[in-house]
């Protein structure tokens, strides 16, 4: 409801703030320009452009109009007529900034940056100083050397946030995707360009076009680091440990992109505050900044839709809610239709889908999944902060098949769920020390059960079942002690406890005797004093020593382990790397073969033990140079790393004996990244060699041999390009194809015999895909407060059939002879997806 003011002057600066109230608009003045100087506004309610002519004349100064929102005052006549222009934009993203201003506090006058972050300060002469200052961003100070009509500089201005004082390369594939100076890859998705084959900023999905990263299975949560197993990393949310980070059986990332702010992808020199683990770091965290205005977003594409909102609750405190849930069990998209047969085939249901009597069978395959994540923030005092967060995963399926007269019916039922909680404190003690403390829970239960009945004479049955339950407890406490310049130190306590179990049976009506019921039950308490030590000076020297000294209570073990990582400047543009990490890991995923009939998550986690399953332990050196100048930038890396306890009930390793086997494997590799912008495009060239091999002394005769997901060569070649408001990009990839064990066949007297040939000695097709992603961002609003998004991508544009996995199979000919059948894993063929997406800012 406007009003009317008194007929009494008012200060201008009041003025002004009551018109921005009202109209939605923004001034850009000096302070200076406005002092002392008092207005009469009668009416609010008028046309804006009525007011400002009255301003004018009352105040004698000018207003400009520089967008439909922004607006700059300035004073009448300025000394000269000289007029300086220029462009901003980010220096992280290259991306153009508006609503900036621009101000030469000497003469009292400014501007604004538009859109296209292009702006023109009138009044100028040679040797002035003007000032860049925007919101968030570091305000800078720059002087006018000389004019040029014909050419407009290009200023760009960073964040005010000290993480990006630790980056090295703030574009490494594209914008939003940083190497940092302790050598982890942070990923920004509100910030990240497009990525081929991806319209949306899927975290899990981002992460496997890193160099030494790669999903053999084509899925999100599949993440192989440096010849690490997906159960080997070490993924967090905002510091709680998930065990489920996917959807759709590992095709779609379980964590929603728009509400994560920044992501560290760590495959070496991790420091000491990350235990449990002996491959890759996955950090994600969401924002942890009280919001200061409203942002929404909400979203669809051909697989689910999502909504996100952040908003002030007062000035200290703000909330996050998001939440996405499928459309499978809603709308059958062709995405979803091509994920699907992704995921189904070679189990119970693919074989169901492809029986050629429908006429008397009834199917019906119901699937869906979501994800719901909170957050409160509160700035409690100047030193404090207090962050409570949770997240819930949830994936469902029931599948039942049957004949339609009731005489025959089989039902699976799978839900894998995954809960959070956990809360975060913040203190600054002094200007020099400060402490963090959390706390999480999480509660990761997968629950299956089949049930099969034949109603006619004879009666029969038939039931399994497979439970799963992880439930976390932790609490870490760590003190931060910049104690000189250059010089840091942080050292804390952490105490993690886990309740483990897992319940695996078979029932059998017409054979009793051969019902089972297997169950583990196991709980383990880890404590660990952790220290790190940093010495950085600017970009030239880069040293990080930690030791971490840890107690797993199940086994009753003391470990002490270092962690170094160091990087020196060498020559300009050109610096070096060296990292060494020792670590352990008390949980892992073993193979169960209780359901392998219905041939989906057939893993289930368990703690280590003094017998089958030991303690995971891992040594890793790894080598490295980057070098960049202008747009050019080169990063090499070379690792090698061991790991011992590894067990043929977690690798599937074939054995001609059915054996529990005990082991290890050792990984070598180089990663090799090539990138060149070129203005609005970019291309980048990454080569990876990998070698892993597997020794298992019972094994092949105690001799190493390939390991099960071994890729030797792998190749992307990537490009980017932006036009106005569009983006594209394009990315092929090519790597060797996955090793496995070929099963032969021979005639001895008379009798056919079948047996292993030598393990994972052969090796599947080699993989190509070729990739296609393009996005459109508009704004739907005339103050730009709403923007839309639209997006195409289109995976496996050549629908090539690649290999992914071959098993081996005995049946029967028409002849009822035993004959070997074989059994091929393919790859998602061509699947296209379309995105669409509001956004409220």
């Amino acid at each position: 409801m406007y009003s009317q003011v008194k007929e009494d002057k008012i200060p201008l600066k009041i003025a002004l703030a009551k018109l921005e109230e009202v109209y939605d608009i923004k001034f850009s003045y000096s302070d200076d320009v406005v002092r002392n100087k008092n207005v009469f506004i009668k009416d609010y309610k008028v046309s804006l452009d009525l007011i400002l002519q009255n301003l004018e004349k009352q105040s004698k100064l000018i207003f400009k109009k520089s967008t439909s929102r922004y607006f700059l005052i300035l004073e009448k006549n300025p000394i000269n007529n000289y007029s300086l222009c220029g462009y901003i934009k980010d220096r992280y993203t290259k991306k153009p900034i508006e609503g900036v201003s621009i101000y030469n506090s000497e003469k009292t006058v400014g501007s604004i940056s538009d859109l296209k972050g292009y702006f023109e300060l009138r009044g100028m002469k040679e040797g002035d100083s003007f000032f860049i200052a925007y919101t968030g961003y570091k305000t800078i100070k720059k002087k006018v050397i000389s004019f040029n009509i014909r050419k407009c500089n290009t200023y760009e201005i960073e964040e005010y946030s000290a993480e990006l004082d630790e980056v090295l390369i703030t574009s490494y594939l594209v914008n939003g995707i940083t190497k940092n100076k302790n050598g982890s890859i942070g990923i920004r998705p509100q910030l990240r360009d497009i990525l081929p084959g991806l319209t949306e900023p899927d975290i899990l999905q981002s992460i496997q076009l890193l160099p030494g990263i790669v999903s053999p299975n084509e899925t999100s949560s599949g993440l192989h680091i440096r010849g690490g197993t997906p159960d080997q990393n070490l993924v967090l949310f905002d510091g709680i440990r998930v065990y489920n980070p996917a959807h759709f059986f590992g095709m779609i990332s379980a964590f929603n992109p728009y509400i994560i702010d920044e992501v560290n992808v760590l495959s070496d020199g991790v420091g000491a505050q990350y235990g449990n683990h002996v491959s890759g770091v996955i950090d994600i965290r969401t924002n942890s900044q009280v919001a200061k205005e409203t942002k929404a977003t909400l979203g669809t594409n051909l697989t689910h839709a999502d909504a996100y909102l952040q908003m002030p609750l007062w000035d200290k405190a703000s909330i996050l809610i998001s939440g996405r849930r499928s459309l499978s069990d809603i709308l059958e998209t062709s995405t979803f239709r091509s994920l699907a047969r992704k995921v189904f085939q070679n189990t119970i249901i693919d074989q169901n889908e492809k029986s050629d009597v429908d006429q008397v069978f009834e199917k019906d395959n119901n699937f869906y999944f979501q994800d719901f994540n909170t957050k409160l923030i509160f700035d409690i005092g100047e030193k404090d902060q207090l962050m409570v967060h949770q997240l819930f995963v949830s994936n469902k399926l029931n599948y039942s098949f049957g004949l339609t007269d009731g005489s025959f019916l089989q039902n699976d039922r799978l839900n894998v769920k995954n809960f959070g909680f956990g809360a975060n404190w913040l203190r600054k003690w002094n200007k020099k020390l400060s402490q963090k403390t959390t706390f999480y829970f999480s509660d990761y239960n997968l629950d299956y059960k089949f049930n099969g009945e034949q109603n006619v004479d004879p009666v029969l049955t038939q039931g399994s079942i497979k439970k799963n339950s992880i439930k976390e407890f932790s609490f870490k406490t760590e003190l931060e002690n910049k104690f000189r310049k250059n010089h840091q130190i942080s050292y804390g306590f952490e105490l993690i406890n886990n309740d483990v179990s897992y319940n695996l049976g078979r029932t059998y009506s017409f054979s009793p005797e051969s019902n089972y019921n297997i169950e583990e039950v196991s709980s383990s308490t880890i404590y660990a004093l952790y220290g790190n030590y940093v010495y950085e000076k600017e970009d030239k020297i880069n040293i990080r020593i930690g030791l971490r000294n840890t107690y797993f209570s199940l086994e009753n073990v003391f470990f002490v382990t270092p962690r170094l990582y160091t990087q020196f400047k060498v020559f300009p543009n050109f610096w070096t790397n060296f990292s060494y990490e020792k670590k352990q890991q008390n949980i892992s995923q073993i193979i169960e073969f209780s359901t392998n009939d219905f041939g989906l998550e057939n893993y289930v986690w368990s703690l280590s033990n003094k017998n089958e399953i030991p303690i995971l332990k891992s040594d890793q050196f790894s080598s490295g140079l980057v070098f960049r100048k202008n747009d050019w930038m080169i990063d090499v890396n070379v690792y090698h790393k061991k790991i011992n306890g590894l067990t043929s009930l977690g690798q599937s390793v074939a054995t001609n004996a059915n054996i529990i086997a005990n082991g290890s494997s050792t990984s070598k590799g180089i990663n090799f990244l090539l990138k060149k912008r070129f203005n609005d495009y970019t291309s980048w060239i990454s080569y990876s060699y990998g070698d892993t091999k597997f020794t298992f002394p019972q094994t092949n005769e105690g001799n190493p041999f390939s390991g099960n997901n071994d890729i030797t060569h792998r190749l992307r070649w990537s490009h980017n390009y932006k036009v106005g408001n569009f983006d594209f990009s394009l990315g092929w990839v090519y790597r060797t194809g996955i090793p496995f064990t070929e099963v032969l066949e021979r005639n001895n007297n008379g009798t056919q015999e079948f047996f292993f040939g030598d393990i994972n000695g052969r090796r599947l097709a080699n993989y190509q895909r070729l990739d296609f992603s393009s996005t459109y961002q508009f704004n739907i609003s005339k103050n730009r407060k709403w923007k839309g998004k639209l997006g195409v991508s289109f995976l496996n544009m050549l629908d090539r059939s690649n290999k992914l996995q071959r098993s081996f199979f005995l049946t029967s000919d028409e002849n009822f002879n035993t004959v070997l059948g074989t059994t091929d894993t393919v790859s998602l063929g061509f699947t296209p997806n379309v995105m669409f997406r509001i956004i409220y800012n």
